[in-house]
């Protein structure tokens, strides 16, 4: 018999100006991004990495999502705040998601 152990879903709650919201990296949000981005996932985390800002927003905007519903909210709902502010309050939660869920290098080796 195999053993199988599954992680339980990454979700952040933030409360951002009074909407009740979970940032995640579900794969939802992962579709969201790349089919309204036109980039891949890995390619995105890359420039991000770099710190290429436009990618981050997008980043963000894809993985905050409406608590109750679940839908992402995107861009749209970001359009009236101020982008750096976003980026401020919000990557932080963005880089936590990311440490969580990403895999880590075991060697030297696996780094390259």
């Amino acid at each position: 018999m195999e053993i199988i152990n599954l992680a339980n879903r990454k979700e952040v709650e933030v409360n951002i100006n009074g909407r009740e919201c979970v940032m995640s990296l579900a794969l939802k949000n992962i579709n969201h991004f790349q089919n309204n981005n036109k980039i891949g996932f890995p390619q995105a985390l890359e420039k991000a990495e770099q710190g290429d800002l436009e990618i981050i927003l997008k980043l963000i905007y894809s993985t905050v999502s409406d608590a109750k519903t679940k839908k992402v909210l995107g861009a749209k709902f970001f359009k009236d705040f101020d982008e750096l502010q976003i980026i401020g309050a919000l990557s932080p939660v963005l880089t936590e998601l990311l440490n969580k869920d990403m895999p880590e290098a075991k060697n030297e080796t696996e780094k390259k």
